[in-house]
């Protein structure tokens, strides 16, 4: 069962996104898919068929992109060991110590990414240990896939990327791809680009001005209804405080209408009007300020749009695009469209 709130995808935007991203770099490009597909859904990768490779963040994932792709699929964190997992022929998961290795191995892993911590303290070998997983690596005859890192803030990127470079200067020659750039390679020098970047946030449209957002959600006005100053809005106490023309939305934040209040009004946008939300959000619901507008019943309300993107949402909510993008929960339905 699905929602009322739908996402309509732009296969042809996000296939012009990965061909602009492509031209700013040689290196190779490896598709972040992960998280659904930053919330997108895995039905985009009919437009990523330019891509070299894929990125994901669990075995899980993995396992549902090696479904549609042959290509190499990365997993970029560490193995969930509470999780049973068999690495297929193209699946490579990334290593921070040698229980991850070991783990891997005996899951028919074949090779791996070791994972570098160049100062994020999350996922990352120790730059000194890099040789001892290389070691073990090698007595449990496993291959080696990639070195690689991860940039915490563009500020220190120079900084990492020094750090790195040094760290696996001793060990080259047993490294046959580097990287460490991920969407942010777009607005960094060519040589931090190294073998390979993994563009994730950049795909579906945001963090360069050389792409365009992909999606749009939207749902119906299920109910519009005039209030007195005196009516309460929502749950909780929100007194209209003057006469006001409500649309009542066919969606809440069940569905991924942020319910946090941030620093600024959140709005959708109906027959081409910003309409601000009023009262708090429902988990089925929400309503609009409509006052002065031709607005009814079966209009369609985009919560997400050019007008009002991720971004902006982000901004009101104080959040980031990313949290917005993947708030889009499974029971909203996704369509795949063209130009």
């Amino acid at each position: 069962m699905t929602s009322a709130l739908r996402l309509e995808i732009n296969l042809d935007t996000l296939r012009n996104n990965l061909a602009a991203l492509k031209k700013l770099t040689p290196a190779r490009i490896c598709a972040v898919v992960k998280a659904d597909a930053y919330g997108h859904g895995t039905g985009v990768l009919a437009a990523l068929t330019e891509a070299d490779e894929f990125a994901v963040s669990s075995a899980g994932e993995a396992l549902e992109i090696s479904e549609i792709t042959d290509k190499p699929i990365n997993i970029l964190s560490s193995p969930d060991k509470t999780v049973s997992a068999e690495y297929r022929a193209n699946v490579f998961p990334s290593v921070s110590d040698i229980a991850d290795l070991e783990f891997a191995a005996a899951r028919g892993a074949k090779a791996v990414n070791i994972k570098a911590d160049t100062g994020m303290s999350r996922y990352g070998a120790p730059l000194e240990r890099l040789d001892v997983l290389l070691e073990a690596a090698d007595k449990l005859g496993v291959k080696i896939k990639s070195a690689f890192s991860h940039v915490y803030h563009i500020s220190e990127a120079e900084r990492q990327f020094e750090r790195f470079m040094t760290g696996i200067q001793p060990l080259k020659d047993y490294i046959p791809q580097k990287h460490i750039l991920a969407s942010n390679f777009a607005v960094l020098p060519e040589y931090m680009h190294l073998d390979m970047v993994r563009p994730g946030i950049a795909l579906y449209g945001y963090g360069h001005e050389s792409v365009k957002p992909i999606a749009k959600a939207l749902c119906g006005v299920t109910l519009v209804r005039n209030v007195s100053e005196s009516d309460n809005i929502g749950y909780g106490v929100f007194k209209s405080g003057r006469v006001r023309k409500i649309a009542v939305l066919g969606a809440g934040y069940a569905d991924g209408v942020r319910r946090v209040i941030g620093n600024s009004p959140r709005y959708v946008s109906i027959n081409g009007n910003m309409c601000p939300l009023i009262g708090q959000v429902c988990m089925d619901a929400a309503m609009a300020d409509v006052s002065g507008l031709d607005v009814k019943a079966g209009d369609t309300a985009y919560v997400l749009c050019a007008e009002y993107n991720a971004d902006s949402i982000a901004t009101a909510c104080g959040t980031i695009s990313y949290e917005v993008l993947t708030g889009f929960g499974k029971r909203v339905k996704r369509y795949y469209v063209r130009d």
